[in-house]
């Protein structure tokens, strides 16, 4: 074999790993799938699903009263009318924690580009989603 054939047959393969391990490689956490049992990273997840317009993924995670207080399109059109006045989304700033004695309350900030949103995630101690506010800062 020649060392032309040799060559074309190793950028060859090389190609192929690399194409294939990009198609492998795991999906981004909050694009279709929100740990909810994992408290430390559920509530940037959920906005994580937002920011990507999965709003079926967020609402899942929902109680039953948010379910029927707050529709999966009720939900998409808060959100977007939330982002139009905050502008491009930029970054997620950071996500804390809230102490209260009867939930978990998680605030995450993320930055627009006219104005910052805190989206505030209350969390039943079931781990489901029985709050949900946006506001501005």
């Amino acid at each position: 074999m020649s060392c032309k054939k040799i060559l074309i047959a190793v950028i060859t393969a090389l190609f192929l790993i690399v194409a294939l391990t990009a198609c492998d490689s795991a999906e981004e956490p909050g694009i279709s799938f929100i740990d909810w049992n994992n408290h430390d990273l559920r509530a940037e997840q959920f906005v994580v699903a937002l920011l990507n317009g999965d709003f079926s993924t967020a609402a899942e995670g929902f109680d039953e009263e948010m379910r029927h207080a707050l529709s999966v399109s009720e939900l998409r059109k808060a959100w977007r009318d939330t982002v139009r006045v905050a502008g491009e989304f930029v970054s997620i700033e950071r996500a804390e924690v809230v102490p209260h004695e009867d939930y978990e309350i998680y605030n995450v900030i993320t930055r627009h580009a006219t104005r910052d949103i805190n989206t505030r995630i209350v969390f039943s101690f079931d781990g489901k989603v029985a709050g949900l506010f946006f506001s501005f800062i």
